[in-house]
């Protein structure tokens, strides 16, 4: 019977060829999964940052605002 040998430098081959797939795999159906908009995100984002600051009975800071772009 033959034997199939691999060397260690094609093992090391492989693991940097399966991390750069495995990795932008990844990185692609993270993005591609993403529900909402960057701006749908941002104004949740502000909507609850507004909801935390009426609840302790204080106003939105205007360097808030002015970072959310809302006036």
């Amino acid at each position: 019977m033959e034997t199939i040998a691999i060397s260690f430098g094609s093992i090391i081959l492989l693991a940097i060829i399966f991390y750069f797939v495995i990795k932008s795999a990844v990185r692609n159906g993270i993005n591609e999964s993403m529900l909402f908009s960057n701006e749908q995100r941002e104004s949740a984002s502000y909507q609850e940052l507004e909801e935390v600051y009426t609840s302790i009975g204080q106003e939105v800071p205007n360097e808030v605002k002015e970072y959310y772009g809302k006036h």
